[in-house]
């Protein structure tokens, strides 16, 4: 059964390419990959009109039964590489909404082989990552938006911290709200000093790593707000 789905989705191509050497106090041209539709498409060297990977995902992805019934409802990021043929290799989920849509967005994923003009390094094809999210939403499941149920979870989640000072409770939310809203620093940096203190420094890496995957974290003023954090002076090392 084919439900609608709101894709919300955006490509953030990483400049970190496989099997080349870094080459120190040189200018580095990069151009990221670029998905066409097409199979057999790498070696035109001529630039064309290509549909979008967002129009590709939105007319071959179906919304799961199973997550449907359990109303699983959030943005799937997946991490994957475009090979110098142009084929999709290593793919990884970097936020998960449920294992069928996992599953449902890699399958999608893979149809695309031959699909992509590969990034290239000094105008040579590489390997590069890439990141696409998705964005399930149940139409007509209910009038509230992601941002209102963010914004709910976010909240009950830092009077839990604060007010009752029980971080393990307090996660439960901030899972919620990351589920939904996985690529916002500012919360992975609060829910990395919540799996701190609770004893799960691996589960808080993973989280500031992916900060320093985004960008980092900008804003003194913002971070003071976590200083007290027993795990504060190591996620500022791992973001920076």
């Amino acid at each position: 059964m084919k439900r609608t789905i709101v894709f919300l989705l955006c490509m953030i191509s990483s400049i970190i390419t496989f099997g080349q050497n870094q080459k120190m106090l040189e200018e580095i041209t990069c151009t990221p990959p670029k998905f066409t539709g097409v199979k057999g498409t790498v070696p035109l060297l001529v630039e064309q009109k290509y549909p979008s990977i967002e129009k590709y995902l939105g007319e071959n992805v179906s919304y799961p039964k199973a997550a449907i019934e359990r109303m699983d409802q959030g943005t799937e990021v997946v991490r994957f590489v475009v090979t110098p043929q142009g084929n999709v290799t290593d793919i990884k989920i970097i936020n998960s909404v449920s294992s069928e849509i996992d599953e449902e967005v890699i399958n999608a994923l893979a149809t695309t082989n031959g699909m992509w003009k590969p990034g290239r390094n000094y105008e040579k094809p590489v390997a590069m990552e890439t990141e696409v999210a998705v964005a399930f939403r149940i139409d007509g499941l209910s009038h509230i938006d992601f941002y209102t149920m963010g914004k709910r979870y976010y909240l009950k989640g830092v009077e839990i911290l604060f007010t009752r000072e029980s971080p393990k409770k307090a996660l439960k939310y901030f899972d919620k709200v990351v589920v939904l809203f996985p690529n916002e620093t500012g919360l992975l940096a609060l829910r990395g000093l919540t799996r701190y203190e609770l004893g799960d420094k691996d589960g808080a890496i993973r989280d500031w790593t992916r900060i320093k995957t985004l960008g980092g974290i900008e804003g003194d003023i913002y971070l003071d707000q976590f200083s007290d954090f027993k795990g504060y002076a190591e996620m500022i090392s791992i973001t920076r």
